[in-house]
Order: C-alpha cells, then sequence, then structure tokens
C-alpha cells in the first residue's frame, strides 16, 4: 500500500510539474521583457492557476496555457464576495517585506502594551505624515506599534529626500524626526549607511503612491492617515 501511495504522488507531482512548465513557456513567449514567470500554483478553481510574473498582482492561466487573464478573482462565500486576488497582492507584499526589512530599518515607536505593529513609508514634509506623527502617543496608547521607513515623495533628489536622510542618519532618530515633523528646524547631515534609497524603491516596488502609507501585518496596504480609533478599528 506504501508503495503504491508514492507511485501515485509521484505520477501527480510530475504531472503538475508538466503543467508549470507549459504554463510558464507559453506566458514567458508573451511577456514584456524584463518580466519572466516567477511562479505557479494552483488556484481554487479547477484547471486554472495562479503566475506570479513579478509584479505585485497575478495573472491566472488556463491549464494548458493557452488562455490568461489580468484581473481581480472573486471567491463566493455565502452572501459575501471575497477577493482573492487581493489576499494574493497582500500576501506578496507581506513577503516582500519580510525579505527585505529588518529591525535595523524602523524608526520605531513602540507601544508598551502592544497589540498590533503597522509599517508605515513615511515622509517629513508630508502635511497628513505630520497629523499622523502628531498622534503617535494616542497611537501607543492603543496598543499599536508603528514602524517608519522612508518614502520622501518628490523622489530621491530632493530636499525631503535629505530632511528624511537626516533623521536615519542621526544619533537620535526619534527624537530627530518628531522635531522634523514639528516644522523644527534641523541641521541637514547625511551618511552613506543610510537606507532611505532602499526604502524608497521598496514603496515603489510594493505599489507605494503617497504618504502616510500604512501597511498591516498580513500586507494590507492602507493608503492614507487614519485616526487612532480608526486604524485600530481596521486593524481588528
Amino acid at each position: 500500500m506504501k508503495i503504491l501511495f508514492i507511485i501515485f504522488f509521484v505520477i501527480f507531482m510530475s504531472h503538475i510539474q508538466s503543467d508549470e512548465l507549459l504554463i510558464s513557456s507559453k506566458i514567458n513567449a508573451v511577456l514584456p521583457e524584463g518580466m519572466s514567470v516567477q511562479n505557479i500554483k494552483k488556484s481554487k478553481i479547477e484547471n486554472l492557476f495562479v503566475v506570479d510574473i513579478g509584479d505585485l498582482q497575478p495573472i491566472y492561466a488556463s491549464k494548458d496555457g493557452e488562455f490568461f487573464f489580468y484581473g481581480e478573482l472573486y471567491a463566493v462565500n455565502g452572501n459575501v464576495l471575497l477577493n482573492t486576488t487581493k489576499d494574493e497582492i497582500n500576501s506578496k507584499r507581506k513577503s516582500i517585506l519580510e525579505k527585505e526589512l529588518s529591525e535595523d530599518d524602523f524608526i520605531s515607536f513602540k507601544s508598551e502594551d502592544e497589540k498590533y505593529r503597522v509599517i508605515i513609508f513615511t515622509d517629513v514634509d508630508c502635511g497628513y505624515c505630520r497629523k499622523f506623527h502628531n498622534e503617535i502617543k494616542d497611537f501607543n496608547n492603543l496598543g499599536i506599534t508603528v514602524d517608519y521607513v522612508a518614502f520622501p515623495r518628490s523622489g530621491l533628489n530632493s530636499d525631503s529626500y535629505n530632511k528624511i536622510v537626516t533623521a536615519w542618519c542621526s544619533n537620535d532618530p526619534k527624537n530627530t524626526l518628531t522635531k522634523m515633523k514639528q516644522g523644527i528646524d534641523i541641521n541637514l547631515s547625511t551618511c552613506q549607511d543610510n537606507p532611505v534609497e532602499s526604502h524608497y524603491l521598496l514603496g515603489q516596488k510594493i505599489g507605494i503612491t503617497g504618504t502616510p502609507a500604512i501597511i498591516k501585518s498580513n500586507g494590507e496596504l492602507l493608503p492614507g492617515y487614519l485616526p487612532p480609533a480608526e486604524l485600530l478599528n481596521r486593524l481588528n
């Protein structure tokens, strides 16, 4: 019985791999230069595969690779529609962040009674970033730890870039960032070993277009400012 199971498993796996190779070959042939199939897995629909082409959003391909579509796929759960594509995007965003960020990247404002932890792409000159930061104690008091990463909206060759680099290069990053967000003039200073450029490029990679951009622990993006109570509600 055990030998029969192993034989069946090997045949089954080779059949799946054959499907993936066929899909990969067909899709790669029509993708733009610089893009290629990164990963393929079965979807919840028979003979439909989820294909990662290096973008945040996947495409969906038929078993023979002859047909595919780029769009959102929904599951019907009773009287509720579940956006499975959004789940795929969130999962990939989470995976990218976990791979490319470490504790050393963050300027963190920790809650003493931490229930949730969010990553926030921030800019020192953004009005709503300043509003969010002015309420940082309220977020912390609600059990929300904030891990800031840098996203100078004006780009890498801008005053905002130089300012936010100064915060990450400071001997007291939290205090420096707070003063800047309060509009207090700080002597600008840079250092070679700062992560701001990599943060900015990472933000572009995962779909950040403005600040503040809040990322939940499951990878979901909440664009824009949210008051403390509303963010807590969204996290719940």
